[in-house]
């Protein structure tokens, strides 16, 4: 008969416990809306989950019970509220936790009415304890800080920390609840279950330790970002700040000159209204001497406020210098340079080509480059330089939005001095001394041409490529055309 009684005080306290953890997860997760088939589903599962787990207690193995319906509950409750697995173990385990913790105080509370009234009827000190138990777990979420539930736990993007130390707390509570609940059981049986608590917690603990680590690396990934996003934002304030005085510059100009501009106006319309007050034999010469001797004057002052865009550094004096010079030379060809360095280039000039042969290509291609976009009438001017690694293969590739190269000259590179295009600057010497270096350090020349009638940016490039291989390379739309022509095999030829 006292079995019988115990199986079914643990039964009604186990289902209010369910119950009670149910209104825990809805004000942690401050679930507003109380829906009628949710509220009859939770008391369903509450009386088949305490059914099931009072069997388990009693013939089974006690310790396992609570742990049981706390997982069960929780896989249960995440389908019902169509949450996340994770996401309802974690709020489930914190309400089983807090809805534990006031049984606890419950019981102490109980204690004092069960001395003075001498109440030895177990129903009724499990009624009085269910009803603290249900008044703490109230009281709880009326305070105001809790009244809206856990933010922390509802907030993704600060809650990685406060997860681990809220639901370490919360499993600790429960296996010393299971164990507290199962310490009249015999030393054999309190040892097996300090021995599952201990492999539990531990592998808990491990859990904790990666996921402590892995919001570490999160966060160090966070700060090099903001620390890139801050480097980037005070480069472009520079840049604002530098807009804003050549911008300046440029006003203070046009300003100088307004007044000498208005002074010439008039001289030229003076000379067309034939005016008696100025000489007619020198009025011209002199008009023309004040245009262009104004217009020099503005040119040079426009020109020395103008700072051409700060290049990408290779750390190398020489090789930066010369890509400085050709910046410089593009700009007085009204061609727009870009520079693109992609890793360390020291081991390249170190282990593979000398210095000085490096500069060599550098030169001779740029200048190559800038010749054949001067020889075709286009809008885009163009060059943009890329060195650097590639392929784990090191790199030096020219691109431009020039003319083409002749059939007849790609077929001649190298064995003669020839050119992009002869009539438009170039002695063609430059490729002669690319083959050769070619051959030094046993490095590729890749030229590809871009097909006219397809929406390419950039019409060609030519690229050095430091692979071993001392090839020749040509990969163009114009494959057919080459190959016709092309004798041996001293040219790879590919169509693209």
């Amino acid at each position: 008969m006292e079995i019988k009684t115990e199986i079914i005080i643990y039964f009604i306290k186990l289902f209010a416990t369910g119950e009670y953890t149910y209104y825990c997860y809805k004000k942690i997760s401050n679930l507003k809306k109380n829906d009628l088939k949710i509220l009859i589903k939770v008391f369903m599962i509450s009386i088949f989950l305490a059914f099931i787990c009072s069997y388990i207690k009693f013939f089974i193995n006690s310790f396992l019970s609570t742990i049981i319906f706390c997982f069960l509950y929780g896989c249960i409750l995440g389908v019902i509220t169509k949450s996340k697995l994770g996401y309802s173990l974690l709020l489930t385990i914190i309400a089983y936790a807090i809805s534990l913790i006031c049984l606890g105080l419950s019981v102490i509370i109980e204690f004092i009415p069960y001395n003075l009234l001498q109440i030895k009827n177990n129903f009724i000190n499990l009624f009085i304890i269910l009803i603290l138990q249900m008044g703490l777990i109230y009281g709880l979420f009326k305070i105001k800080r809790f009244k809206n539930g856990f933010d922390f736990l509802n907030k993704k993007s600060n809650n990685d920390f406060t997860d681990i130390i809220v639901i370490y707390i919360s499993i600790t509570i429960i296996f010393l609840y299971c164990l507290l609940g199962t310490i009249f059981d015999g030393i054999e049986e309190v040892r097996k279950n300090l021995l599952i608590t201990f492999v539990i917690l531990g592998f808990t603990m491990l859990v904790m330790i990666q996921k402590t680590l892995t919001m570490y690396y999160k966060q160090k990934l966070l700060e090099n970002t903001l620390k890139e996003y801050k480097e980037e934002l005070n480069a472009k304030q520079n840049e604002i700040e530098n807009l804003k005085n050549e911008k300046f510059k440029i006003s203070k100009i046009t300003h100088e000159f307004y007044n000498r501009q208005k002074a010439l106006e008039l001289l030229v319309k003076q000379n067309i209204n034939n005016d008696s007050k100025i000489q007619k034999s020198n009025v011209s010469k002199n008009v023309l001497n004040i245009i262009n001797s104004l217009t020099e004057e503005y040119s040079e002052e426009f020109n020395s406020i103008k700072e051409l865009p700060k290049l990408e550094s290779t750390g190398i004096t020489e090789i930066d210098s010369m890509f400085k010079y050709m910046q410089n030379e593009c700009n007085k060809n009204n061609i727009e340079f870009k520079l693109k360095i992609i890793g360390n280039i020291h081991p390249l000039i170190n282990n593979i080509i000398p210095k000085n042969k490096l500069e060599t290509l550098i030169g001779d291609h740029i200048r190559d480059a800038i010749n054949a976009v001067n020889a075709i009438n286009t809008e885009n001017k163009e060059i943009l330089v890329i060195l650097g690694i590639k392929n784990k293969k090191y790199e030096l590739a020219i691109h431009d939005t020039g003319i083409d190269f002749t059939i007849e000259t790609l077929l001649k590179l190298g064995k003669e001095a020839v050119t992009t295009n002869s009539n438009k600057g170039g002695s063609g010497i430059g490729f002669l001394t690319t083959f050769e270096t070619l051959k030094q350090t046993k490095a590729s020349l890749i030229i590809t041409e871009q097909n006219p009638n397809k929406e390419r940016y950039y019409t060609k490039s030519v690229t050095i490529r430091f692979d071993g291989k001392n090839q020749y390379k040509i990969c163009s739309y114009r494959a057919d055309e080459i190959k016709k022509l092309s004798t041996g095999k001293r040219i790879l030829i590919e169509k693209i």
